[in-house]
């Protein structure tokens, strides 16, 4: 398990994010870090658009 230090090393990194069951990526920034059941989700927000969501890391992949 990772620490909070090590975990927030991830915050301000742009990820691809992908829309399940299509090929679709698009980029994102990543604004907070959890571990959740031995899960490590993003909080996300679109580089061009609006909001923020959780998602799961194994679905994205980090451009920085």
């Amino acid at each position: 398990m990772a620490t909070a230090q090590e975990l927030a090393q991830n915050i301000g990194k742009r990820v691809l994010l992908n829309v399940a069951g299509s090929s679709l990526w698009f980029e994102c920034e990543v604004t907070d870090v959890r571990q959740r059941y031995g899960n490590l989700d993003y909080k996300v927000k679109p580089v061009a658009g609006e909001g923020e969501a959780w998602h799961q890391a194994s679905g994205m992949k980090v451009r920085d």
